[in-house]
C-alpha cells in the first residue's frame, strides 16, 4: 500500500499532463483541419473561378465576332475578319486560332475551291478531311454539305486547318449541329487539332452559328428554320493546356487537378492533368485515371474536392488533388510540446523526490551513525576509563604484567575507537560526495606487511601473505587501500576461530591487481550477500561477536572510488573469500 502511495503523485502528474496534452492536441487538430479545409476550398474556388472567367472571356469574344457578321449582314471579307480579331489573338495567348467556316453545298464546292485556290496561290486547292487509318489530310469525299475553314487568324502555324471540312469529323459535326439547332454557342469534346503535330495534348473548338435571317427571327425560330438559314460558323480553336495555363498564370497554389468532360463518353472524358509543380497540363492516359485522392483532412467527401464549369453546352468537372501532403504542424507541435512539458515536470518531480529521499536517507544515516557511535564507543571508552582508573589507583601495587595488561587494553580500545571514527568519516564523506581520491605509487610488499600491526588477531591466528604481485607497485590511494584491506582482514580475524590462518593473496591480472582475503570463519548466507554490503547490516549468524556493520560498506565505497570490483564467495560455516580487483598497474 505504501509503495502504491509513493507512486501516486507521479501517476497524477502523468495523467494530468497526458490528459491536458491530448485535449489540446485534439482541439488544435480540429481547428487546424478546419483551417486547412477552408483554405483549400478557397483555393479551389479561386482556381475554378479563374478557369470559368477565361472560358467566359473566350465565348464573349466569339459572340462579338458574331455581332460583326450580323452588323455587316454577313458581308465580312478576310481582311476585315483579320483586322477585327488580330488584337484578341495577340492579347489572349490561350487562343490557338479564330476562324470563319461557311456552310456550302456540294454544288458550291467547285467555285469555292477555285476561289480559295486563287486567294492562297495554291493550285488544285481542295476541301480536306482526315484519312481514317493514317490521320493524314486528304481531299474530302463527296457529300451534300461542307463546313470548310475559310478564314484563319493567325495563319502561321495553322495552315493545315485552311480548307478543312469541320463536318467531316463526328465530334466536330455533333457540336456544329448542336450550335446550329439551338442558336447558341456549342463546344466540342476533346479532339486532335488538325494543326497539332504531337499526340500528347487535346484541343477543343467552340462554335457560334451565323444565320442568314435576322437575329430576332433566329431566336424565335425552330430547329428546322435554323438549319435552313445557317450561313456558317465563327469558331475558336483552343488547346486545353494553353487555356488552363493562361488562366492560372497569376495563381501559385500547390494543387494538382484533373479536367474531365462530363458530357462526353466515359472513355473520352479526360481532357488533361494539371501539375502544380511544373504549372503545365499533360495527358497521361486516354481513360480517366484519378490517383492520390485528397486526404479527409481537406475533403470530407469526394464532392468537396470537385468543381464544375460550363462551356458551350458542356460541363467540365475539375477534380482537385493536393500535390503535397498537408501535415498538421500545429497539432504535431502541440503534442510534442505537451509531451515535453509533461516529461520535464516528471523529471523535475522525480529529481525532487530523489533529493528528498536522499536527504531522508542521509538524515537516517546520520542518526544511525550517531546511535551506533554512542553504542559502539561506550564499550571502549569504558575499557579505557576502567583501565586508566586502575593504573591511577593501584599504580604502586600492580605488577609489571598487570600494568602492561591495562595499557594493552587501553591501546586496543583506542584503536577500535579510531577505526570506528575513520569508518564513519569515510562513509559520511562518501555520501556527501566529498571523499577525496588521492592516488600515488604504492609498493605492495612493504604496504601489505605492515597491515598485521593494525589488525587485532585472536590467539593463535596468523596472516599468510603471498602472491606474484607483491614485488610490484600499484597506482592507488594509500589511505583508501589501507581501509579496504584493514576492514577485510579485521572481519576475517573477528569471525574466524582461534589458531586459524587468514590468507592474503596478491596477484596480477593484466593491468589489474587482485587482493584475495580467505578465512575459515562462520561464512555468509547466500541470501545475505547483496545486503551485507549495506551500512549497519550484520549477518544473522554473527552471534555475540560485536561490530558496527560498517566494514564492508566502507570497502565497497573505497573500491568504487578506485574504479575496481568487489566479489564475495562464501557458504555458512565454510569460510569466506573476498576478491578486490583494482586497476593501476602498467
Amino acid at each position: 500500500m505504501f509503495a502504491a502511495l509513493r507512486y501516486l503523485p507521479t501517476v497524477l502528474i502523468l495523467t494530468l499532463g497526458l490528459g491536458t496534452t491530448l485535449a489540446a492536441t485534439v482541439w488544435v487538430e480540429r481547428w487546424e483541419r478546419l483551417s486547412h479545409q477552408s483554405e483549400f476550398q478557397q483555393q479551389i474556388n479561386n482556381l475554378t473561378t479563374a478557369l470559368q472567367r477565361t472560358t467566359n472571356r473566350y465565348t464573349e469574344l466569339l459572340l462579338s465576332i458574331s455581332d460583326l457578321y450580323e452588323a455587316a449582314n454577313n458581308e465580312v471579307d478576310e481582311m476585315a475578319f483579320r483586322r477585327f480579331v488580330s488584337r484578341a489573338v495577340q492579347t489572349y495567348p490561350g487562343i490557338q486560332a479564330l476562324e470563319w467556316a461557311p456552310q456550302i453545298t456540294d454544288g458550291q464546292r467547285p467555285p469555292y475551291e477555285q476561289q480559295l485556290s486563287a486567294a492562297t496561290g495554291q493550285a488544285d486547292f481542295s476541301i480536306t478531311e482526315r484519312e481514317a487509318l493514317t490521320g493524314q489530310l486528304i481531299a474530302a469525299g463527296q457529300r451534300d454539305r461542307y463546313v470548310p475553314v475559310t478564314f484563319v487568324e493567325p495563319l502561321q502555324n495553322n495552315e493545315a486547318a485552311l480548307g478543312y471540312d469541320l463536318a467531316s469529323d463526328e465530334t466536330r459535326r455533333r457540336a456544329l449541329e448542336r450550335a446550329r439547332d439551338t442558336g447558341t454557342i456549342a463546344a466540342t469534346g476533346r479532339i486532335q487539332l488538325v494543326q497539332e503535330t504531337t499526340q500528347n495534348q487535346y484541343g477543343f473548338l467552340v462554335f457560334v452559328p451565323i444565320y442568314q435571317a435576322a437575329a430576332a427571327s433566329v431566336s424565335a425560330g425552330t430547329s428546322a428554320t435554323r438549319r435552313a438559314d445557317v450561313a456558317g460558323y465563327v469558331l475558336g480553336v483552343f488547346r486545353i493546356a494553353d487555356v488552363v495555363e493562361e488562366s492560372l498564370r497569376d495563381l501559385d497554389y500547390d494543387i494538382d487537378f484533373y479536367i474531365l468532360d462530363q458530357t462526353a463518353k466515359p472513355a473520352e472524358q479526360l481532357l488533361g492533368i494539371y501539375n502544380a509543380d511544373a504549372q503545365s497540363v499533360r495527358v497521361r492516359s486516354p481513360t480517366v485515371e484519378i490517383v492520390n485522392p485528397a486526404p479527409p483532412a481537406l475533403c470530407a467527401t469526394p464532392s468537396d474536392c470537385t468543381q464544375q464549369i460550363q462551356l458551350g453546352q458542356r460541363e467540365w468537372q475539375i477534380v482537385f488533388v493536393p500535390s503535397a501532403s498537408h501535415l498538421l504542424w500545429g497539432t504535431l507541435a502541440t503534442l510534442t510540446i505537451g509531451l515535453l512539458l509533461t516529461a520535464t515536470v516528471l523529471i523535475y518531480f522525480s529529481r525532487w523526490q530523489s533529493e528528498l529521499r536522499r536527504t531522508r536517507e542521509l538524515s537516517d544515516l546520520k542518526l544511525r551513525l550517531f546511535s551506533m557511535a554512542s553504542h559502539e564507543l561506550r564499550t571502549p571508552l569504558s575499557i579505557i576509563a576502567v583501565s586508566a582508573q586502575s593504573l591511577a589507583t593501584h599504580d604502586q601495587t600492580l605488577s609489571p604484567q598487570q600494568r602492561a595488561g591495562n595499557l594493552e587494553r587501553i591501546r586496543g580500545a583506542a584503536n577500535r575507537m579510531g577505526k570506528l571514527v575513520s569508518d564513519m568519516l569515510t562513509l559520511t564523506r562518501a555520501e556527501a560526495g566529498k571523499l577525496e581520491f588521492d592516488p600515488s605509487i604504492v609498493a605492495l610488499a612493504p604496504f601489505c606487511r605492515q597491515l598485521s600491526d593494525q589488525v587485532h588477531f585472536k590467539a593463535g591466528q596468523t596472516l599468510v601473505l603471498q602472491g606474484n604481485a607483491l614485488p610490484t607497485q600499484i597506482y592507488a590511494d594509500k589511505h583508501l587501500l589501507n581501509s579496504i584491506l584493514i576492514n577485510l582482514l579485521s572481519n576475517a580475524a573477528k569471525y574466524s576461530p582461534e589458531h586459524s590462518q587468514i590468507h592474503l593473496t596478491v596477484t596480477r591480472e593484466d593491468t589489474t591487481v587482485c587482493f584475495q582475503i580467505v578465512d575459515a570463519g562462520i561464512g555468509i548466507h547466500p541470501k545475505e550477500r547483496s545486503a551485507i554490503l549495506g551500512a549497519f547490516y550484520r549477518g544473522e549468524n554473527v552471534g555475540p561477536v560485536s561490530g558496527s556493520g560498517l566494514g564492508l560498506a566502507v570497502v565497497k565505497t573505497c573500491v568504487e572510488l578506485h574504479g575496481g570490483t568487489l566479489a564475495i564467495a562464501s557458504q555458512p560455516n565454510e569460510g569466506t573469500c573476498v576478491s578486490v580487483r583494482l586497476p593501476g598497474v602498467d
